[in-house]
């Protein structure tokens, strides 16, 4: 048997010990079930939390599908307290995700002013002008964080939209179950 044969179809013996046709076997033996492999929604990670700094991972958190998060919880558990519980969990991933964008900003701008005063000092003036506009988008990146931050713990802002979509998903994920369940039940 050559190598390419090993790719070819086996022609069909009239001794197969199997009781289904060829074609309705590779049919069902085709069938995975994808949640085995593949979970839709992983928990705050994207496909590009590679390539992204620290603060794009906050507003990739931010804009993060959960209220298919919300229906299928409601599906699987369906309690307030799980979801008070995941409530929180979420914030506090989003929280930490802000302090690791601060710190990674802050270093940054450490960076920068020491270069700003040593360039300075070498009079080399429009490499320091672009420097300080670079401090510049870093304080606002900075703002922008705080911002954030106040928004969370007054439950207003942009991390509000996170709640709002968990909620609304978990509240489909509970009107499905009493649908199934209880609406559409025959009696």
């Amino acid at each position: 048997m050559g190598f390419f044969d090993f790719f070819k179809s086996k022609p069909v013996n009239d001794q197969d010990s199997s009781e289904e046709p060829l074609d309705q076997q590779e049919a069902t033996d085709k069938i995975i079930d994808r949640n085995l492999f593949v979970k839709d929604g992983d928990a705050g990670v994207s496909l590009n939390s590679v390539t992204e700094t620290s603060w794009q991972r906050v507003f990739s958190r931010i804009r993060k599908d959960y209220e298919t998060e919300g229906y299928n919880d409601a599906l699987s558990t369906a309690d307030n307290k799980y979801r008070n519980d995941n409530l929180e969990i979420l914030k506090l991933d989003l929280e930490a995700d802000i302090q690791e964008a601060e710190i990674d900003i802050r270093e940054y701008l450490k960076e920068v002013e020491f270069h700003i005063s040593s360039r300075r000092k070498a009079e080399l003036f429009d490499l320091v002008e672009e420097l300080e506009s670079k401090k510049e988008v870093c304080l606002e990146r900075l703002a922008t964080m705080k911002e954030i931050k106040d928004g969370m713990a007054n439950n207003t802002g942009t991390s509000r939209r996170m709640e709002l979509a968990y909620i609304r998903g978990f509240n489909k994920g509970l009107a499905a179950l009493t649908m199934a369940d209880v609406i559409n039940k025959k009696i």
